[in-house]
Parts: C-alpha cells; structure tokens; sequence
C-alpha cells in the first residue's frame, strides 16, 4: 500500500450560475487522480454509490448490468477499502404491475424487477452495510400513485447483519415507525465508526418524507451525542442539474418534483427546498446530501452555508438516462456508479465517477470531468 496521499486545502471559487440566486460554491482546487480500478488509491477509505438502477431492473437484458457491478464493488472492497454502500433509490420501475411494462416502460413484471435489485444487492450482505433511500418509483403501482411499496420484502430490516442483525449489531441505529406501526429501512439512521476519523450519522429517507419523518431526522441529528459526528443525507429527491435545490425557484408543478406526484398532492411532503428550509439547514453537523432521480445532465453540485456557518455539500448523481436510457436498445445506465473517497487528512472527500461495464467493454471507464470528478473540503 503507498503511503497516504496529502491533498491541497486550497479552493477556488467556480463561476456564478446564470440564475442570480445560485449560491458560488467552493470546491477543493485539486481533483482526485485517475487511479488504477483494480487497485484503488492506496489511502483512505470509500462509500460506493449506486444511482437510479430502475432501467436496469425493467429489462431482462439488463439485469445482468446492476449485478456487473455490485459484483466488482464487492470484489474490490479491499483495494478501495469501501466501508458502505448506499443506493439512491428507484431500484424498481414500477412497484406493483403484474406484467411487463411496455410502452418504454420495460418487459418485466415488478416480482422479476424485485428479485432482480435483490439478487445483486445481496451479495453484500454480511460484507458491506447498505443504506437505501427510497424512489417515486419504488413506491404505488407505477410511480407514487400511493405509498404502498414492495421494498420491504424484499430489503426487511434485518435483510444484511452488518446494516442490523435484530439483536444489536449492525450499523442501524433507530428509524420512525410507518403506516402499520413498525420499523423499516424506508425511514432510518446509522452510525460508522471511522477509525481515525469522524464517525458518520447517516440518515436514509422515504420518498417525498413527509413531515413527521422531517422532523423525527431533525432532533435525531441534534442529539448532543451526534454533535461531533458527520452527518449525511441520503434521498431520492433534493438537487437539480441546475444545481439548484427542487423547489428553490417556487415551482412545485414542475413533474418530478415531488408535490407533483399523487403522494405529494395533500401537502405532507418535501422537496429539495423544503428539506433544506426545515432540516438541512437548521442541523450543524448535516454537511453532505446525496440524491438521485434528476436526468437531463444527471448530475449537480452546489455549497451553501447552514445556520451555523458550515459548508454543506449537496450532489446530485445519477445514470439512468444514460447508455440508451430507457429505450429497449439501451443497457440501463452505462454501468456507472460513484466512489466518494475520505481522505486520510480527516477534510478531503475524493469523487470519482466509474464503470465497471463499461471497463468490461474496454471504453472510457471514469467519467473525466469536472463536474463527475472533483473534492471537496469537508472542513473540521
């Protein structure tokens, strides 16, 4: 193993957005190299991000792409050192149909689509903990026509010991009850211990989380036991490719936005600005948000401060309009997945973009761009 690598603390400003009310935000000034896939980068330690898989799980062809690469996450954990997996959300595309989509909307029933994100998300089990965050499409018939869903058939609870083991051990450490009255990993926080390092409270949302989740996520974070811990926010739904927040502009008839869907037409529901208006940016140690669920450039970036003067980072990643898209012809997604690296200094967090489908067909298989490759500086 080479010796841990110091990256600069210096930033730069990027350029302001066109909308006027862009907040600049500070990036580390060195991106991370291009490292060896098979070796990783020799110091530190990762969180694999898996993005939208629903184009994945709704054609047959593909299914083999999403194992492809939970496969080669789970085989290169020790190069990576990856220490968890989270998964964005919408592992399926439609929750609950009896028989194959059609019409662009793929050619497997929803019980194939299930067993195909369990088939390649199991193979972490008492590997590496797993986080989920919950999409509109995991959720109704096709796409949050209501708040049933299948996903925790198929991802109960207990379903990894590493993330909880129903004694004790695991990473999980509490969540909400839902409709009927129990715990699930739709609503849920966990706590990494990093050896020399922060420890991480992660908190994991539904889709559209609605307001006794938000505020059961708010004092959950402010517990002085978790004041000096980092914490994360994994949800379906926050940044857009604008890099403005969902909802910042005042729009909430924009379709996707979450109060668009028929699970968001009472009213009890949050998008990107009302999250950060009511959790983000109240919570002092909440400095990263990770979401899914936006195409058009599938990804996005922004830095503000919180109430306590903290940077948090928000970023947008996902893949599913990407390789075809969802077109019969296409192959899900491109294969791509993210690799947030924490650096040995304690502040820089590397990200890189990368495909092990596309490494397997012997194409471009890191996305080298400013935007898919950066650092930023998680600070003290």
């Amino acid at each position: 193993m080479s010796p841990p690598r110091s990256f600069p603390r210096r930033t730069f400003l990027q350029g302001m957005l066109a909308a006027p009310f862009f907040a600049a935000s500070a990036r580390a000034a060195e991106a991370p190299v291009l490292v060896d896939p098979a070796r990783g980068p020799g110091a530190g330690w990762t969180i694999a991000v898996f993005p939208d898989t629903q184009n994945y799980a709704k054609y047959a062809k593909n299914q083999a792409h999403f194992d492809l690469m939970t496969r080669w996450v789970k085989e290169h954990r020790q190069a990576w050192n990856i220490g968890l997996v989270m998964h964005e959300g919408d592992l399926v595309e439609q929750n609950n149909i009896a028989v194959g989509g059609g019409r662009g909307f793929g050619d497997q029933n929803s019980e194939s689509q299930w067993k195909s994100a369990k088939r390649a998300l199991q193979v972490f089990d008492g590997v590496i903990p797993t986080v989920f965050a919950t999409g509109n499409h995991d959720y109704g018939e096709r796409s949050a026509e209501d708040r049933t869903t299948q996903f925790n058939d198929y991802f109960p609870l207990t379903h990894n010991p590493l993330t909880c083991d129903g004694k004790g051990g695991g990473i999980f450490l509490e969540g909400p009850p839902t409709r009927d009255g129990k715990v699930t990993l739709e609503n849920a926080a966990y706590v990494l211990k990093v050896p020399g390092g922060r420890d991480l409270l992660v908190v994991a949302l539904e889709w559209a989380p609605r307001g006794f989740v938000v505020e059961w996520a708010r004092e959950l974070l402010a517990r002085p036991r978790f004041r000096d811990h980092l914490g994360i926010l994994l949800i379906h739904d926050y940044l857009l490719p604008s890099n403005l927040r969902d909802g910042q502009d005042g729009n909430r008839k924009r379709p996707g936005n979450p109060h668009w869907y028929k699970t968001g037409l009472t009213g009890d529901t949050h998008d990107g600005e009302d999250l950060w208006q009511a959790l983000v940016r109240k919570t002092p140690n909440l400095r990263l948000v990770l979401n899914g669920h936006e195409m058009g450039a599938h990804v996005g970036y922004r830095q503000d401060a919180n109430d306590a003067g903290k940077a948090v980072h928000q970023m947008l990643f996902n893949a599913q309009g990407l390789g075809g898209g969802s077109d019969h012809r296409g192959n899900g997604g491109d294969g791509w997945l993210r690799l947030l690296t924490f650096e040995p200094d304690g502040r820089t967090l590397s990200v890189r973009t990368f495909s092990p489908l596309r490494l397997q067909e012997g194409r471009q298989h890191y996305w080298d761009d400013p935007r898919w490759r950066f650092s930023v500086d998680l600070g003290a």
